[in-house]
């Protein structure tokens, strides 16, 4: 009879996804281009609202902190989103969320517009 492990693991790959756009750079310092973005809301369950949106890291996060568009965009989608990094790797600059288990995962034109707006102001700073 074969041995059983007395402490089996309780899961095998957990159906959670994370999406993630990369905008190809070149010439430009990574350390430059570090972002998150820190939401400031108020209310609790129901009445939770965001009040404001704080970039932190380098140039990338003031210049982020200076579009007003693009904040207008990310109040209304950031309850749902819950957070937005952007982290250099080589030559190329990775925009992601959190983490969603796989029924919660949709396309959301808004995110996608806001995306956008992020990668255009990285390409402004390669030139």
């Amino acid at each position: 009879m074969p041995h059983q492990d007395p402490n089996p693991l309780p899961y095998g790959a957990l159906p959670y996804y994370q999406v993630h756009y990369i905008v190809k750079t070149t010439g430009i310092d990574p350390y430059m281009l570090m972002a998150k973005c820190n939401v400031v809301t108020e209310g609790h369950f129901d009445s939770k609202r965001v009040v404001n949106i704080e970039w932190i890291g380098g140039r990338l996060a003031n210049l982020l902190q200076n579009d007003q568009e693009l904040t207008t965009i990310l109040k209304s989608l950031l309850l749902e989103e819950g957070e937005i990094r952007i982290d250099p790797q080589d030559k190329r600059v990775r925009i992601y969320t959190k983490w969603k288990r796989e029924d919660k995962i949709k396309f959301d034109p808004r995110f996608f517009e806001a995306v956008e707006k992020i990668a255009g102001i990285i390409k402004n700073l390669n030139r």
